[in-house]
């Protein structure tokens, strides 16, 4: 019972996580705060994970292992994001990747997948042209977050680029690596979790672009 109970306060647990952190580095006690970044994205992720574990699919390990390892590519070679090279702020890195990006990817896609495949199912769509159009509008939308979040991973640090500004490549290359996930055949699978984790990391970045905050 009490399992059960905690279980339906995960999105909860989510929101007082990550508004302790948003309210933490606005207060100025961002280099204290930042640091908690790699805990905090395991944490929400394996609360996302154990919301949706009654519907769990292949989807989730194709979009943390293959997330993970496109940023593996991405990282060593410089295609298909351009140059960049991750710092310490993320945790643990292998192949110079932080493994907690699998988390990040698998948050994100699922949770974008889940709010636009649901919304989408308003118009009566045929399956193919639903399949087409969440791909189109859930792969715009993780390229939106992307640029809310590049602002605040450069100022904390997370990573950086090799020619400093981040360059179209990047913002293109996660519309067209988003788009293809979501062609991926699936089950029809309920992913609230993620759809809750990944509306609060989007409100996260946008209080960290609005105001002003130091590292």
């Amino acid at each position: 019972m009490n399992l059960i109970l905690l279980k339906r306060s995960a999105p909860l647990i989510m929101i007082i996580l990550n508004t302790v952190g948003v309210v933490g580095v606005l207060l100025g006690f961002g280099e204290s705060i930042l640091q908690f970044t790699a805990l905090n994205l395991l944490i929400n992720g394996m609360l996302a994970a154990w919301m949706d574990w009654g519907s769990r699919s292949r989807l989730w390990v194709y979009a943390a292992l293959g997330g993970w390892i496109i940023e593996c590519i991405g990282v060593n070679t410089g295609w298909p994001f351009g140059a960049y090279q991750y710092g310490q702020g993320l945790g643990p890195k292998f192949a110079e990747v932080p493994l907690i990006l699998g988390a990040l990817w698998f948050i994100t896609l699922i949770g974008f997948g889940h709010w636009v495949g649901r919304g989408l199912l308003l118009l009566r769509l045929g399956t193919k042209a639903h399949k087409l159009g969440t791909a189109v509008v859930a792969a715009t939308l993780m390229m939106g977050l992307d640029a809310l979040i590049e602002p605040v991973a450069i100022q904390s640090g997370w990573w950086e680029w090799g020619q400093g500004d981040v360059p179209w490549t990047n913002y293109f290359s996660w519309w067209g690596i988003s788009f293809l996930f979501y062609l991926v055949p699936r089950q029809s699978t309920e992913s609230k979790g993620s759809g809750i984790c990944v509306l609060i990391f989007a409100a996260f970045m946008i209080m960290l672009n609005v105001f002003q905050w130091t590292v």
